[in-house]
């Protein structure tokens, strides 16, 4: 599949999965059923605390290793469980990690579990432009324009300067995690108007920066 394409397609995917979650919050009785689902699996946690912290810290930089999965559907019960600061800070934590992890199976492991693990075509692709502009904003921009999963891997097998690429990771990844905490506690809250905008915003937000990536010259 072409690249425009697939970005496309992730974009519809998370849109369609923002108008479900939205639709499950306006309806009361899909939000109640849900609700009881979050304080059941909060009561669970509740029992291993620590246990529950490294799970979701894990669970987090794995969504941030693989394009399969999301994190962000623990966000609720994670509010529930710690209030939004914690949630914040142990989400950021676990995207950080996951993208630190991504760089070293790049850089160390090579190209080949790289592409096993993403696929090759988005590998090449995105290398391409990274090999025309390895400036630090662009590599920011890169950062915050694809899907995690992606920069960490490009820019390991590159060997880009690691310190670099974290800070552009630290701050690319804080707006992100602030929108979903807030999503969060907006779905908790059955405010689905609101939920419906930031959620919206979010995509316009990702389309515009996929958008300056690929036609920065």
């Amino acid at each position: 599949m072409p690249l425009h394409l697939n970005m496309q397609r992730n974009l519809i995917v998370v849109g369609l999965v923002i108008l479900a979650a939205g639709f499950i919050t306006a309806s009361d009785a899909l939000h109640d059923g849900t609700a009881e689902i979050i304080v059941w699996m909060q009561s669970a946690i509740s029992q291993a605390p620590l246990l529950g912290i490294v799970g979701f810290v894990i669970l987090a930089m794995i969504s941030a290793v693989l394009a399969f999965f999301s994190s962000a559907v623990l966000v609720p019960v994670a509010i529930l469980a710690w209030g939004k600061p914690a949630t914040l800070a142990l989400l950021w934590l676990g995207w950080l990690l996951g993208g630190i992890a991504s760089f070293c199976i790049g850089r160390f492991l090579g190209r080949s579990v790289a592409a096993m693990l993403i696929g090759e075509t988005k590998i090449a692709a995105w290398e391409e432009q990274i090999h025309r502009r390895a400036g630090f904003l662009h590599i920011l921009l890169f950062q915050t324009a694809v899907p995690s999963e992606i920069p960490g891997y490009v820019l390991g097998i590159l060997h880009y300067r690691f310190l670099f690429y974290l800070v552009a990771l630290a701050i690319s990844e804080l707006p992100y995690a602030v929108a979903v905490v807030y999503l969060g506690e907006f779905f908790l809250e059955g405010e689905s108007f609101i939920f419906m905008v930031v959620g919206g915003a979010a995509v316009l937000l990702g389309m515009l920066r996929y958008w300056q990536v690929k036609n920065q010259k």
